[in-house]
């Protein structure tokens, strides 16, 4: 949970429980996602203990236990891939689900704390034994009773949802608080995944859909793309740190996406393109190479919480001292060749392409004004387990009403938090002068 902002109040830990006789096999298959991450937690072990949850916090007022504890049960009960689980087998992990009515909740009154540091050690330490990839549950809750009233936290394993997924959950959760009727979607994740191995099967894999990859890997002699600056870290697994910063506030957001449709792309490509020039000014780099994540989800399961992530190769040429303009041209055509839908998830690139895929320098964008229901609020903050790796650096991008916001994660060695902090800044001095330079531009603020 990094340094994320927690209360002081009363600790309060909510389960999801059901009996052992309320499961019943499911024939769906799995999302090949899914399935690769769940063969892979059976596969380091039972004594492997690198935790592999995300989450979200929000608060939602001054409500009694007993609303939360309705909301949470609701909650769970609306979503079946929540009622789910995936157990390893030889040939295929076998589907397990519960129906809604077997879900109940247990409460812990953990207790009073009078400092947010240690209320954020005992979530961290639930979540990590609550939401792992083998067991049921998969998401549990905690929430702490401050003077500003609750603050609700959401931990799940990240196999069954992503970034999108955890965007929807504070409206979800905030609209079943005040009485109003979740709108349930038809299809789930569970459908998702049978459709998905149909549809994976039909794709065309012609060199246009496999060579840029081969080309990425083939410039880092078979690997993914590393960071464009020392680590200073060792083959050893290092515990990764997280840090938060604006990159943009909400009206130098509205001209920066103005400027970016000026210049023929979109936001995304805009803050693609500053993020090549960082890395030409800090690291002399003459192009940007990263593997991008997007959201994938078909228009049927746009409202369905899940793990609908792909993988794309990204490489954007530039230089030190280039032209946004010139640079976001790049960042667009590299964006356009994105191709939406399945076929894109880590599993099926690493078949296809018939070597394994680990992503090391990864760039993630999503606007959260987009998500299906009620966006998050200025509060709400999305939260992640502790990760070991020595050259691991991922870079969230996340655009809301309040601007574009920036989260990343990277070995905790002092090497790695100057330069990724070097790097941060030389991005977020290059949007702000697009920005800045847009100001004459008539661009209506953002509500």
């Amino acid at each position: 949970m990094g340094d994320s902002r927690v209360p002081a109040g009363r600790l309060v830990f909510w389960t999801p429980t059901a009996a052992a006789s309320a499961w019943a096999d499911d024939p769906r298959a799995p999302a090949l996602v899914h399935e690769h991450h769940v063969r892979a937690a059976a596969a380091r072990g039972p004594r492997h203990v690198d935790p592999a949850w995300v989450g979200v916090s929000f608060g939602v007022g001054r409500v009694s236990r007993h609303q939360v504890g309705s909301a949470f049960s609701s909650w769970v009960r609306g979503h079946e891939h929540l009622r789910s689980r995936l157990v390893p087998a030889r040939e295929r992990c076998v589907r397990r689900t519960l129906p809604a009515s077997a879900v109940t909740l247990r409460r812990e009154d953990i207790g009073d704390f009078a400092d947010g540091a240690s209320v954020r050690r005992q979530i961290e330490a639930f979540f990590d034994r609550g939401a792992g990839p083998l067991g049921w549950p998969q998401v549990v809750f905690a929430t702490v009773e401050g003077a500003g009233g609750v603050t609700v936290f959401a931990g799940a394993d990240h196999g069954i949802v992503d970034g999108y997924t955890l965007a929807m959950i504070p409206g979800q959760i905030r609209g079943l608080l005040a009485g109003r009727a979740e709108n349930i979607p038809g299809l789930t994740f569970l459908d998702f995944g049978a459709e998905e191995r149909s549809l994976v099967d039909r794709l065309p894999m012609g060199p246009e859909h496999t060579d840029h990859w081969r080309t990425l890997l083939c410039e880092t002699h078979d690997k993914t793309p590393a960071f464009p600056l020392p680590l200073g870290a060792s083959e050893v697994p290092l515990t990764q740190r997280s840090a938060y910063r604006w990159l943009l506030d909400g009206p130098a957001t509205t001209r920066f996406a103005a400027a970016s449709r000026a210049g023929g792309g979109t936001t995304a490509a805009g803050l693609l393109a500053c993020l090549a020039l960082g890395a030409a000014k800090v690291a002399g780099e003459r192009h940007l190479s990263v593997v991008s994540l997007a959201n994938t989800r078909p228009d049927q399961w746009r409202a369905a919480p899940g793990w609908f992530v792909g993988l794309h190769p990204v490489r954007i040429p530039t230089a030190p001292g280039a032209a946004f303009t010139d640079t976001l041209a790049f960042a667009a055509a590299e964006l356009r060749r994105r191709r939406p839908g399945p076929g894109n998830s880590l599993p099926h690139i690493s078949q296809v392409l018939r070597r394994e895929i680990h992503p090391r320098f990864v760039v993630s964008y999503l606007d959260v004004r987009r998500v299906v229901g009620t966006p998050p609020q200025q509060e709400d903050m999305m939260l992640r387990s502790r990760i070991h790796s020595p050259a691991e650096v991922y870079v969230w991008l996340t655009r809301s009403d309040r601007g574009v916001h920036v989260s990343t994660r990277f070995p905790d060695t002092a090497v790695a938090r100057a330069n990724v902090e070097r790097f941060v800044l030389a991005a977020a001095h290059a949007a702000v002068g697009v920005a800045d330079g847009h100001r004459a531009e008539a661009v209506p603020t953002p509500v």
